[in-house]
Protein backbone atom coordinates (compact mmCIF):
# COMPACT_ATOMS: atom_id res chain seq x y z
CA UNK A 1 0.00 0.00 0.00
CA UNK A 2 2.64 2.74 0.62
CA UNK A 3 3.55 2.25 -3.33
CA UNK A 4 -0.07 3.93 -3.68
CA UNK A 5 0.77 6.60 -1.52
CA UNK A 6 1.54 10.15 -3.58
CA UNK A 7 4.79 11.19 -4.32
CA UNK A 8 5.88 14.63 -4.50
CA UNK A 9 5.48 15.31 -8.41
CA UNK A 10 1.83 13.54 -7.80
CA UNK A 11 -1.22 15.43 -8.86
CA UNK A 12 -3.66 12.75 -7.60
CA UNK A 13 -4.71 9.32 -9.29
CA UNK A 14 -6.18 11.28 -12.08
CA UNK A 15 -2.96 12.23 -13.24
CA UNK A 16 -0.86 8.95 -11.91
CA UNK A 17 1.62 8.45 -14.45
CA UNK A 18 3.38 5.27 -12.88
CA UNK A 19 2.47 1.69 -13.24
CA UNK A 20 2.97 1.67 -9.11
CA UNK A 21 0.86 5.04 -8.74
CA UNK A 22 -1.84 3.56 -10.85
CA UNK A 23 -2.34 0.17 -9.61
CA UNK A 24 -1.02 0.34 -5.90
CA UNK A 25 -3.19 4.40 -5.55
CA UNK A 26 -6.26 2.76 -6.83
CA UNK A 27 -5.95 -0.48 -4.19
CA UNK A 28 -5.24 2.38 -1.65
CA UNK A 29 -8.34 4.17 -3.18
CA UNK A 30 -10.92 1.01 -2.83
CA UNK A 31 -9.09 -0.30 0.42
CA UNK A 32 -10.31 3.87 2.12
CA UNK A 33 -13.64 3.38 0.42
CA UNK A 34 -14.73 -0.41 1.73
CA UNK A 35 -13.67 0.79 5.74
CA UNK A 36 -15.20 4.37 5.13
CA UNK A 37 -18.79 3.15 3.53
CA UNK A 38 -17.95 0.13 6.04
CA UNK A 39 -18.17 2.61 9.17
CA UNK A 40 -20.81 5.00 7.58
CA UNK A 41 -23.03 2.23 7.59
CA UNK A 42 -22.36 -0.26 10.51
CA UNK A 43 -20.55 -2.39 8.44
CA UNK A 44 -24.21 -2.91 6.67
CA UNK A 45 -22.63 -2.84 3.21
CA UNK A 46 -19.02 -1.98 1.47
CA UNK A 47 -17.17 -1.51 -1.16
CA UNK A 48 -18.54 -4.65 -2.81
CA UNK A 49 -22.31 -3.94 -2.95
CA UNK A 50 -21.34 -0.56 -4.35
CA UNK A 51 -19.02 -2.34 -7.63
CA UNK A 52 -22.07 -5.00 -7.38
CA UNK A 53 -24.41 -1.98 -8.36
CA UNK A 54 -22.44 -0.45 -10.65
CA UNK A 55 -22.84 -3.46 -12.89
CA UNK A 56 -26.39 -3.82 -12.28
CA UNK A 57 -27.02 -0.11 -13.70
CA UNK A 58 -25.25 -1.38 -16.76
CA UNK A 59 -21.59 0.14 -15.86
CA UNK A 60 -19.30 -2.51 -17.26
CA UNK A 61 -16.05 -2.28 -19.12
CA UNK A 62 -18.04 -1.76 -22.74
CA UNK A 63 -19.61 1.20 -21.84
CA UNK A 64 -17.88 4.36 -21.43
CA UNK A 65 -19.22 6.55 -17.88
CA UNK A 66 -18.20 9.92 -16.54
CA UNK A 67 -16.59 9.32 -13.53
CA UNK A 68 -19.47 10.97 -12.15
CA UNK A 69 -22.06 8.49 -12.58
CA UNK A 70 -19.74 5.25 -11.51
CA UNK A 71 -18.97 7.03 -8.50
CA UNK A 72 -22.73 8.34 -8.16
CA UNK A 73 -24.16 4.60 -8.89
CA UNK A 74 -21.74 3.38 -5.96
CA UNK A 75 -22.72 6.28 -3.30
CA UNK A 76 -26.46 5.42 -4.50
CA UNK A 77 -26.54 1.42 -3.99
CA UNK A 78 -24.06 2.52 -0.49
CA UNK A 79 -26.66 5.26 1.08
CA UNK A 80 -23.30 7.25 1.60
CA UNK A 81 -21.39 9.83 -0.54
CA UNK A 82 -18.05 8.53 0.10
CA UNK A 83 -16.94 7.58 -3.54
CA UNK A 84 -17.80 10.68 -4.66
CA UNK A 85 -15.78 12.42 -1.80
CA UNK A 86 -13.22 10.09 -1.58
CA UNK A 87 -12.53 10.54 -4.97
CA UNK A 88 -12.56 14.53 -4.93
CA UNK A 89 -10.05 14.40 -2.11
CA UNK A 90 -7.83 11.48 -4.03
CA UNK A 91 -8.46 11.68 -7.73
CA UNK A 92 -7.41 15.21 -8.52
CA UNK A 93 -5.04 16.26 -5.59
CA UNK A 94 -2.25 14.10 -4.00
CA UNK A 95 -4.18 13.17 -0.84
CA UNK A 96 -1.89 10.52 1.67
CA UNK A 97 -3.58 8.25 3.10
CA UNK A 98 -1.89 7.99 7.43
CA UNK A 99 -1.43 4.34 6.89
CA UNK A 100 -0.15 4.15 9.95
CA UNK A 101 -3.62 5.04 11.69
CA UNK A 102 -5.68 3.23 9.30
CA UNK A 103 -3.32 -0.35 9.85
CA UNK A 104 -4.26 0.39 13.86
CA UNK A 105 -8.25 1.74 13.84
CA UNK A 106 -8.51 -1.99 11.70
CA UNK A 107 -6.16 -3.90 13.74
CA UNK A 108 -3.30 -5.26 11.07
CA UNK A 109 0.33 -4.97 12.13
CA UNK A 110 3.36 -6.65 11.81
CA UNK A 111 5.62 -8.34 14.13
CA UNK A 112 9.12 -10.11 12.96
CA UNK A 113 7.94 -10.73 9.47
CA UNK A 114 5.12 -11.76 10.64
CA UNK A 115 1.25 -9.80 9.96
CA UNK A 116 -0.72 -10.22 13.09
CA UNK A 117 -4.39 -9.35 13.58
CA UNK A 118 -5.54 -6.90 16.43
CA UNK A 119 -9.41 -8.19 17.06
CA UNK A 120 -9.73 -5.64 19.84
CA UNK A 121 -9.20 -2.57 17.40
CA UNK A 122 -11.76 0.23 16.78
CA UNK A 123 -12.55 -1.25 13.42
CA UNK A 124 -11.29 -5.14 13.54
CA UNK A 125 -15.08 -6.35 12.76
CA UNK A 126 -14.65 -4.20 9.55
CA UNK A 127 -11.43 -5.93 9.14
CA UNK A 128 -12.97 -9.11 9.74
CA UNK A 129 -15.82 -8.64 7.25
CA UNK A 130 -13.01 -7.65 4.41
CA UNK A 131 -10.89 -10.51 5.10
CA UNK A 132 -13.53 -13.32 5.24
CA UNK A 133 -13.56 -15.13 2.50
CA UNK A 134 -17.14 -15.95 1.05
CA UNK A 135 -18.45 -13.32 3.11
CA UNK A 136 -19.32 -9.32 2.59
CA UNK A 137 -21.20 -6.93 4.68
CA UNK A 138 -24.42 -8.04 4.12
CA UNK A 139 -24.07 -11.12 6.49
CA UNK A 140 -22.44 -8.85 9.19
Amino acid sequence: MPKGEPGAADQGLDQAHSWASTYWGGALFCLVADVSIREKTQNRVGLQDALRAIVAAGGTIDQEWPISRVLAAGDQATGTSVLTSLYKEMGEEPDPVDLGLLWRQIGVHSHDGSILFDDHAPLAKIRQSITSPGTDARMH
